[in-house]
This record gives C-alpha cells, sequence and structure tokens, in this order.
C-alpha cells in the first residue's frame, strides 16, 4: 500500500487557510484589500467579539455578478493575473486568490454583491468551504462580506489568539494603516457598538489628506512632532512624515511602512529610516508615514503568505534614496531656522554613509536599531569597571566631588570611587519600589492635576490591558475619549512629567502582551523603567549632603554594583593605579 496520499480537499483548505489567515486582522486586511481593488470610495466595517465574533466589511466598489461572486471562492480564482508573468508587474493588492477562499475555509461567511444599474444583487451564505445557501440580494452597489465565528472549524487555531484586546488593538492598527495608503477612500470602524473610526476621504491635495489622516492616526502630540519629508530618484520616489529629531519616542510604535500603498514590515526600510537619521537618535525612535512608489516590476510581495514584506531588485538605490531623503530634507528645514536639536544640544547632522545593504560584515552598524531599554550591556561595558573593594560599604567614604554634572568622586581606601550618579538613584529607587510591591505596601501619592498623554486607538486598546495590574504596581490610569489616557495618581516613590508619562505609555503599547501572561522579568522591566523616570539624571547637581545621602542608601542595596539594566553603577581606581599612570613606584 503506497505511503503517498492526496489530502482530502477540506484538509487543504484548512492548511491553505493557515498560512493567509494568522488571525481576525488577517481577514480584516485581506478584505479591505479586495474592496480597495474593487475601486471602493468608501469602506466601512463592523467588528464583534474581538473578530471571533463578526468581521463585516461593505464597500461601494464595482461588484459581482453571479457567476463572479460564485467564482471569487474557490481557491486561486482572481481577476488580477492571467499569465504567470503578470505577477511581476502588478498593480493591485491582491493576487494568489487564496484570501476569500481561505477565509471561507474558516469561518461561517455571507457575502452578497451588486453591480451598478443592476436589478438585483445575489447572495452567497456558507460554512467551512461549503456553499449553504444562494439567493437574490437589494441592489446595492458594491459588496458586503461577513465572516462570522472564525476558526469555528479548528478549536486548536482558535486557542492561539491572543486576547480580546490585544486583537482590537490589532485590528484598529490595520484599518488605521489602510487609512494612511489609501487617501481617495473613507473608512468607518465600529467595534461593539461603538464607533472607534471615522476617516471621511475629504476634498484636497494628497498632502492636505495625509496630513489630516496622520494627525488622526497619530495623534495630534505625535503627529505635531513630524517633518514633512519627499525625495526622487530614477523610477522611485519617497516621501511622508518622520519625527523631528527632537520628538523622538521610546518605542517603534508609531512606524508605518508602505511600498506603493501596500503596508509592509521591511527590515530593510526601517534601518534606511534610521540611518537617515545619523548619530541624531540617541537610543530613541522616529514615528513616521513613510511611502515608497516604484514600477511593480521592481519588487515582489509573493515572497510572504500574508504579503508583509517585500523583496527589491535594487536595494542599495532604496536604501540610498530613503536614507538621504530623511536626511537631506530634516536637514534642510534646521537650515531654514525649524529647531531640529537633539535632546543633547547637537544641531547638526552627520551625513549618513549608504554602503551595500547587505554586506559580508552585515547590515550597517549606524542602520542598526538602537540598543532596547532593557538590552543587557555589552561585553565591553560590562569589563570595563575596575574591582570594587569588597569592604567599600563599610568604609566611610570622604565625598570629593561631582564631575561633569554626572558622576559623583569619594575617597575609599586610599583611592578613588567613581559613582554614576543616575544608574546609582536606578538602583536605589528600583529596590524600594521592589520591596513595596512584594509587600502590598505602595504609597500612593494623588495628582492635583492629572497627566495626559494622547495616543493612537490602537496603542489605548493595549494600554487599558495593563490598567488593572498597573493600579495593583500603584498607578491609577483613566481614559478620556479614544485617544487620551490620563494619570491620577503614582507610587510616592516616583514623579512623572508628562513627557515622562508619554513615554512609559508608548512603552506599554509596543513592548507588552497579556499582564496575566507576562513573564516576571518583564514585569520587573516595568518596575526599571518607572525608577528610571524618577532617578536623577547625567548633568543634574548634586548637593554634597545629596550625594552622601545616596551613597548610605547605595550602600543597603542589595546589589549596589548595578542599575537595573545591568550597567555597572560604579568602579573603583586602587593608589597603585593612580600612582602607576603618574610613574610612580609605590601607592599613594
Amino acid at each position: 500500500m503506497p505511503e503517498i496520499k492526496v489530502l482530502p480537499e477540506d484538509v487543504v483548505s484548512k492548511i491553505a487557510a493557515g498560512e493567509v489567515i494568522e488571525r481576525p486582522a488577517s481577514v480584516l486586511k485581506e478584505l479591505m484589500e479586495n474592496s480597495l481593488d474593487a475601486g471602493a470610495s468608501r469602506i466601512e466595517i463592523e467588528i464583534k467579539k474581538a473578530g471571533r465574533g463578526l468581521i463585516r466589511v461593505h464597500d461601494d466598489g464595482r461588484g459581482m455578478d453571479r457567476e463572479d461572486l460564485r467564482l471569487s471562492l474557490g481557491r486561486h480564482a482572481t481577476s488580477k493575473l492571467n499569465v504567470f508573468d503578470d505577477i511581476y508587474s502588478l498593480a493591485t493588492f491582491g493576487f494568489r486568490g487564496e484570501a476569500l477562499y481561505s477565509i471561507f475555509a474558516v469561518s461561517r461567511l455571507k457575502m452578497a454583491s451588486c453591480r451598478a444599474g443592476q436589478p438585483s444583487g445575489y447572495a452567497i451564505e456558507g460554512e467551512g468551504g461549503r456553499v449553504t445557501a444562494e439567493l437574490p440580494a437589494p441592489p446595492v452597489k458594491g459588496t458586503t462580506i461577513e465572516a462570522a465565528d472564525l476558526f469555528f472549524n479548528t478549536p486548536a487555531r482558535a486557542k492561539f489568539m491572543k486576547s480580546d484586546a490585544a486583537e482590537r488593538a490589532q485590528l484598529i492598527k490595520t484599518v488605521e494603516e489602510a487609512a494612511l495608503a489609501n487617501l481617495g477612500t473613507g473608512f468607518r470602524l465600529v467595534i461593539d457598538g461603538s464607533e472607534i473610526l471615522s476617516l471621511p476621504a475629504l476634498p484636497g491635495g494628497m498632502w492636505e489628506n495625509l496630513k489630516n489622516r496622520a494627525a488622526a492616526v497619530f495623534g495630534k502630540s505625535v503627529y505635531s512632532g513630524m517633518a514633512r519629508v519627499e525625495g526622487k530618484a530614477a523610477g522611485l520616489a519617497v516621501y511622508g512624515f518622520v519625527s523631528r529629531p527632537d520628538c523622538l519616542a521610546a518605542t517603534r510604535a508609531n512606524q508605518y511602512f508602505f511600498v506603493n500603498r501596500r503596508p509592509v514590515g521591511s527590515a530593510l526600510l526601517r534601518q534606511a529610516l534610521y540611518r537617515g537619521y545619523g548619530h541624531m537618535l540617541t537610543g530613541r525612535h522616529p514615528a513616521c508615514a513613510l511611502f515608497v512608489e516604484l514600477d511593480p516590476s521592481s519588487f515582489d510581495a509573493n515572497i510572504h503568505p500574508q504579503k508583509r514584506d517585500v523583496k527589491f531588485s535594487s536595494e542599495n538605490e532604496i536604501f540610498k534614496t530613503i536614507s538621504n531623503t530623511v536626511y537631506e530634507e530634516l536637514l534642510a528645514k534646521q537650515t531654514a531656522g525649524v529647531q531640529l536639536a537633539a535632546p543633547a544640544g547637537e544641531n547638526k547632522f552627520t551625513p549618513p554613509d549608504v554602503p551595500a545593504y547587505r554586506e559580508a560584515a552585515g547590515a550597517p552598524a549606524a542602520a542598526a536599531e538602537a540598543p532596547g531599554l532593557f538590552d543587557a550591556p555589552p561585553a565591553q561595558l560590562r569589563e570595563a569597571a575596575q574591582p570594587v573593594p569588597s569592604d567599600w560599604r563599610a568604609q566611610d567614604l570622604q565625598y570629593i566631588g561631582q564631575l561633569a554634572k554626572s558622576y559623583l568622586l569619594f575617597e575609599c581606601g586610599a583611592g578613588l570611587l567613581v559613582v554614576d550618579q543616575h544608574a546609582a538613584q536606578e538602583r536605589i529607587l528600583f529596590e524600594k519600589y521592589l520591596e513595596e510591591l512584594e509587600k502590598r505596601e505602595i504609597k500612593l501619592q494623588p495628582l492635583l492635576v492629572p497627566l495626559e498623554a494622547e495616543l493612537s486607538r490602537s496603542q489605548m486598546e493595549t494600554v487599558l490591558r495593563w490598567r488593572d495590574w498597573m493600579k495593583s504596581a500603584g498607578f491609577e490610569i483613566d481614559q478620556r475619549g479614544p485617544t487620551v489616557a490620563l494619570l491620577r495618581a503614582t507610587p510616592a516613590l516616583f514623579y512623572f512629567t508628562q513627557p515622562a508619562f508619554a513615554e512609559f505609555l508608548g512603552y506599554l503599547s509596543e513592548v507588552l502582551g497579556d499582564p496575566g501572561k507576562a513573564a516576571e522579568d518583564i514585569k520587573r522591566n516595568i518596575i526599571a523603567t518607572m525608577a528610571c523616570k524618577k532617578s536623577i539624571k547625567a548633568h543634574d547637581f548634586v548637593k554634597p549632603q545629596e550625594a552622601q545621602r545616596l551613597m548610605e542608601d547605595l550602600k543597603r542595596a542589595k546589589d549596589g554594583h548595578h542599575c537595573p539594566h545591568g550597567r555597572p553603577t560604579l568602579f573603583h581606581l586602587s593608589g597603585a593605579d593612580i600612582a602607576r599612570r603618574f610613574q610612580r613606584s609605590g601607592a599613594l
């Protein structure tokens, strides 16, 4: 008996669906792209139960007749390809004919459509890839598709979906992406009966419409810190909005990249963006809505089942054009008098070096994204500190003074103890807060005037997932409207400025998942972030009595040698080390 067998059609359809339909947002993306390819000027979306219950998309596009409606549910059924070579010159979003087939395979589907001027429409209903009814429909121009009970016949797949809040956030972000890329189409999103987004297509030029969409998607506070960029090369155009160097964020939450209006997650595009800032990032991240337009034959969108990545035929040219466009546009605005100073006061860019994107040695170093806030320190940093005397805690340290308003100097055992004031304060606050948190004895400090932070709607969904846990951690976070978060109380140990609060929420929305499932080390990182916001910063003046008190607190810390991120808090130069540098034979 042969061991090789042909799989049944229902198994084939479920496997195919697994490649294309990862989560509810995947369904929504495919349905919206079909509407856009049909020439829709308005798309209305209704979501129930985070997409598990219902995803309904209605458009006013060209519509389909009876025969096309039937064919659209079949595998590899598409209006975009005729021969294989067409795949290299596509100007549409969908092309493989897998989307509706895959959605139909794992949901209960209803689809109604009508072409303009026809006396009636046509509808099909079915589930699990099997048609159960065909009937007339009202003569409403366009197409309406309802996908209900997603993954009802593949319960194992359903188990891997995230929380409702996480799925809602991704659904919102999917609509935000589509709205940024398709300025001539209006979008309306309703989730569980509440209108989340209403973005009509407004009269005006492309830039005016993009400005309105970007302000709505990013929120006014983020958008107000962005600059317009625009550049061209042979057969290539780059344009959009990017953060000014003085308005960078702590996370990558607000980065959108598009190739011929297709939303993508491309490492090449992101690294080209970062290279355009030169050394101005200072460990922070730009927001962007960055568009690349080029000949469809110059890239391949068929390398990823969900079309989230693309491969370019001329990577070096695209990398160079993007990085130079960002650099030159920001520099031009700076020269014209626009304030683009970096946080440290530097006000000049280093021109971006643009070597080959993929060299034998790897991606360009300056293009690599800045280390994360909680990345382990590099080996050379860990090894830089000299051994600290084991009895330094027991010694009566004599304060000498402050160096560069960043380092505290103490005489220690005929040697010199150098303390990073910021790292030391972080460690002290970290341990104090951790102790209060573990004992459930956090002292609250209500704020007379709540701090506000404006977020995108998808970020807000993520933050709200953490509201209960944050309350147990001493932070009372409330919501005003769909995009404004309020901080009403904090632990008494900490003091948050408005920018620090906005950064903190941005961190939550970008990095964290389900608080109930988050590992303890991730929650520990939250605490480290909190400590960082309150700590003495570099370049802050420290009075002698404050320096002495800080060192006494550091002596009592469980780990006085490292900040919560693993970086050293202090190092020691012995008398012998100092004498050797002056070419003396003995110690001090």
